[in-house]
């Protein structure tokens, strides 16, 4: 991608960098920053000839926003889907169904994301006989918001070869009606014969797909994200050509990927370790999943679930399992991202990177993924371990209040505790987990500040309002604290001489402006390498 002097100035530029909080002009070489300052200085000593000028047109840079954990394949694929995010109500759900099935020739499966019964009114998920009705002749496939949950017909079940009497299988379970019956439930594991059942898409296609998630991102504001996308792709070395091949075409858009464990057998052959790549596609963790999510009541709680006291979650991998997998992704030279949303699966986690720790301060730190329900206890087991929390903010109004009931009065105050982890000395990257919630920092950045959804929903004081984030602390963790978690806090996370020309440039103050019109800023201008990706 080719290089030039570029100086940009008609604007407020905050660079989070303690010795200069706030610059009027920032000058770039070969896609590092070289000089910020005052416009007059700076103009003087590097505004001559062949200098490509940029106008902010009056609007507010800050270091450019990255997103610390996202599934970038799986949220381009669900330009392809039905969406449920909207749907309120299980006859919304079925008719949405419908119209997708009259499109759809016979035979071929149909797909969804996104519903979520917690936003229903009668809190009604369709059975698997409505939606044989609906779709007698079509596989049907319906993922939850939370992704650890699915919904299907009969025939995706006969297309999946998963008959009435299948026992639930190792890490997953079916759901049973109050006869015994499949009454269309998928939980976790069990969903991998259906998905494995489906046409897969070609390389070309995902290389689409990814392409169409990136220019969103761009457009969100975003210079970068963290991405686990092997369980969609299927092959590390797909992977990387695809994001390798988007740069090279134009697509400015720095990621870091994590290698989900059962493909460490690909990252031994291919001779990949933990940090290779170059300034655009760097190879990250090995990610592990510990439980599922408390929207499908499979995040493993060390207390029964309050509104359903038979249930404490589930553990996708046994003690021994998770030792295993974590000595293997040590051995070589790995550090572990673990998806641990109950507070018993991130005392396992802990307990696991305790007794398997890595050889000191590593470039790059082990991350604890959502860390939704932590414990005080745990809290302080982790300031002895260098790990990062990579949290979901956005989570924050998304669960709320229905996740008060669901956890009780004994473990909701260590509900998306941010304020306390920080207080405590914890690292805090920032991401969306998108598709899951929606593909924007602002979002993200209004949660950790409210504490509630846009629109003055919610107590006005937010829920917990104690673990509310200052606006300087919400853009951190996605600045800053997304930085660090990919070992690279010398090269971006602030505006800084020396680091990557990555800027995001909106049209109001994020760290003045009402916390309540964060939603609606609108992003100007998205820079990395000093080259514009996107422009509004």
């Amino acid at each position: 991608m080719p290089m030039e002097k570029v100086l940009l100035t008609g604007g407020r530029i905050f660079t989070l960098d303690a010795e200069r909080p706030e610059a009027e002009a920032l000058y770039v070489e070969k896609g590092r920053i070289v000089a910020l300052g005052d416009r007059e200085e700076v103009e003087l000593q590097h505004g001559r000839a062949g200098v490509r000028r940029i106008d902010l047109q009056g609007g507010f840079a800050v270091p450019g926003l990255v997103d610390s954990h996202l599934h970038l394949a799986m949220f381009g694929r669900k330009f392809l889907l039905i969406d449920f995010s909207r749907t309120r109500s299980k006859e919304e759900m079925l008719r949405l169904l419908r119209e997708r099935v009259a499109k759809t020739p016979p035979g071929e499966w149909v797909l969804g994301s996104n519903w979520d019964e917690n936003r229903f009114r009668e809190g009604e998920i369709p059975t698997r006989e409505e939606l044989d009705d609906v779709a007698p002749g079509h596989p049907v496939l319906l993922t939850r918001v939370c992704h650890h949950v699915r919904l299907a017909n009969s025939a995706a079940f006969r297309a999946a070869k998963v008959a009435e009497d299948a026992p639930d299988p190792p890490r997953g379970a079916y759901g049973r009606d109050a006869s015994g019956r499949l009454n269309g439930l998928i939980y976790e594991e069990a969903s991998r014969p259906f998905l494995d059942a489906q046409p897969r898409p070609t390389f070309g296609q995902w290389k689409e797909m990814v392409r169409q998630a990136v220019k969103y991102a761009l457009s969100r504001g975003l210079t970068g994200a963290h991405t686990d996308d092997l369980r969609e792709l299927g092959s590390i070395s797909d992977t990387l050509r695809i994001y390798r091949e988007l740069v090279k075409e134009g697509n400015p858009f720095r990621t870091h990927h994590l290698i989900y464990h059962p493909h460490l057998g690909e990252a031994e052959e291919l001779g990949i370790r933990a940090g290779d790549g170059d300034e655009w596609v760097t190879v990250g963790g090995v990610k592990i999943f510990a439980d599922g999510s408390l929207g499908g009541r499979t995040a493993l709680l060390s207390r029964p679930y309050r509104d359903d006291p038979e249930r404490t979650g589930m553990a996708v991998h046994s003690r021994e399992e998770m030792s295993e997998l974590a000595g293997r992704a040590r051995r070589m030279g790995y550090p572990i991202a673990v998806h641990a949303i109950g507070d018993l699966a991130a005392e396992r986690v802990i307990r696991v990177l305790e007794a398997i720790p890595g050889e000191g301060r590593r470039r790059l730190p082990d991350r604890l993924i959502h860390a939704s329900v932590l414990r005080r206890d745990l809290i302080a087991r982790l300031k002895r371990l260098p790990v990062v929390l990579d949290i979901q903010p956005r989570f924050v109004a998304g669960d709320f209040p229905w996740v008060m009931d669901r956890l009780g009065p004994e473990l909701s105050p260590f509900a998306y505790a941010f304020k306390t982890m920080l207080r405590e000395g914890l690292v805090c990257a920032g991401g969306s987990d998108a598709p899951i919630e929606p593909m924007d920092p602002l979002l993200g950045i209004h949660a950790a500040i409210t504490r509630r959804p846009p629109g003055g929903e919610g107590p006005p004081e937010g829920y917990s309002p104690g673990e509310r984030l200052t606006p300087k602390e919400a853009l951190a963790l996605f600045t800053r604290g997304s930085a660090f978690a990919a070992g690279e806090e010398k090269e971006r996370g602030t505006l800084s001489a020396g680091k990557w020309a990555d800027v995001t440039v909106f049209d109001r103050n994020p760290l003045e402006v009402d916390p309540e019109e964060l939603p609606e800023a609108r992003v100007m201008m998205t820079l990395v390498n000093g080259r514009i990706g996107y422009e509004g």
